[in-house]
């Protein structure tokens, strides 16, 4: 993991095919779960998304090349819902993600050093790799599904039915904030030692074909009994390259 005061060389390369539900919420139950110094965005929405990744680090895979001449492909791939929820920082348009649940263990871990909220969760999204693809590619008219399940609780359950191609209109969703909070161990309540607002770099681009589709969702434990709409949703394919991770304010600076 690189983690960069300045944006340097690119150190991880990812593609992802995501389903995208874009909400309309009660600004007030967003308001929850966006922390200052974030300012909201698009008043009122916020996106589940659902995620088959595949990821090359260069770091990691260095390391396991240099042991065992392969990468294992534990750590290449992973599957994850998230919640993204539109925002500012600075007058500056972004995603703060406010919740993440991921199938491997890897991925949790690190989710805190960026100053994402990351929980280990059962989580399955239709997938279409290599040579099935030539067979069965996304297509108009095809039922992409995705769920995360955790503790036995089905937290996300959702599929969009493809209806058209079109281009994805939101590239900020691509621009990615966090807030990384780390507590003195003998003084939960005090002050953090460390307290950040962090972006993370992409260097993004649609890769694949883009759908706009009819998208149905059904939220349960603490999203049960959100009122919400469903504005729009998108199945997309997409890569990307980081480069590492800026600290852009140290709120324990005054």
């Amino acid at each position: 993991m690189v983690l960069n005061e300045e944006k340097g060389a690119a150190r991880r390369h990812v593609a992802e095919n995501i389903i995208s539900l874009r909400l309309k919420l009660d600004p007030s139950v967003i308001a929850r779960y966006l922390p200052p110094p974030f300012e909201t965005n698009r008043e009122g929405e916020l996106t589940i998304m659902l995620a088959d990744y595949y990821g090359h680090d260069e770091d990691m895979t260095q390391r396991a090349e240099a042991a065992a001449d392969f990468v294992y492909p534990y750590y290449t791939t992973m599957q994850e819902g998230l919640i993204s929820i539109p925002c500012k920082f600075e007058g500056k348009p972004g995603n703060y993600l406010a919740r993440i649940w991921q199938d491997r263990d890897w991925a949790v871990q690190r989710g805190p050093m960026l100053g994402y909220q990351t929980e280990l969760a059962e989580v399955h999204i239709n997938r279409f790799p290599g040579r099935l693809r030539k067979l069965y590619a996304p297509h108009v008219g095809s039922k992409i599904k995705g769920v995360v399940r955790q503790n036995g609780e089905r937290l996300i359950s959702g599929w969009i039915e493809l209806t058209q191609k079109v281009q994805y209109p939101e590239e900020e969703y691509m621009v990615c904030y966090g807030r990384r909070q780390i507590e003195d161990m003998l003084d939960p309540e005090g002050e953090k030692l460390i307290d950040d607002v962090l972006i993370e770099y992409h260097d993004s681009e649609i890769k694949g074909d883009v759908f706009k589709g009819v998208g149905h969702l059904k939220l349960g434990g603490f999203m049960k009994d959100w009122e919400y709409e469903i504005m729009d949703a998108y199945y997309f394919e997409i890569g990307f390259s980081t480069s590492g991770w800026r600290v852009l304010r140290d709120l324990k600076q005054k």
